[in-house]
């Protein structure tokens, strides 16, 4: 099933509260690289907001493939297991001139083409991509901070 925006729980799951529930859940961001290869990195919910549902804004590294993958062309696609399927997230980033100093990383906003529900009849998906944290009160105090840093950057 495909829409064109956000629903609303991924909205919640989005805002910024990082509910324990996925707090080690990864989102894969796919981009595609100047030889039209993917390329895959993974976001935590400490790094990425629903502005909207048709607007999400994330941080990345700066010197990362996936930065420069989404300068040249933008395109993007984040997966994630949510409600027993996967979703696909498609959208189109650019990056904003505003980055989150402190943290030394860059800022990009990206404008939701396509959401995209892969469910099956027979399975439920259980779960996804997920990480074991080395220092969870260091990475969440970290999350906390990214979060507020990019809900306070303002919209154009």
């Amino acid at each position: 099933m495909a829409n064109t925006q956000l629903p609303g729980e991924l909205i919640s799951l989005l805002d910024g509260s990082l509910p324990a529930s996925h707090q080690y859940q990864a989102i894969r961001l796919s981009s595609v690289g100047s030889n039209g290869w993917p390329y895959a990195a993974q976001l935590s919910l400490g790094e990425i907001i629903a502005l909207s549902p048709l607007q999400l804004r994330f941080a990345i590294w700066p010197g990362s493939t996936t930065t420069a993958n989404l300068i040249h062309n933008g395109k993007m696609t984040l997966a994630l297991v949510y409600g027993g399927a996967v979703v696909e997230i498609q959208a189109l980033a650019e990056k904003r001139q505003e980055t989150i100093t402190d943290l030394q990383l860059a800022v990009f906003d990206a404008v939701i083409q396509q959401v995209i529900t892969h469910r099956a009849p027979y399975a439920t998906v259980t779960q996804g991509l997920t990480f074991e944290l080395k220092d969870e009160n260091s990475s969440v105090a970290r999350w906390q901070q990214q979060i507020a840093l990019l809900q306070e950057i303002g919209s154009d």
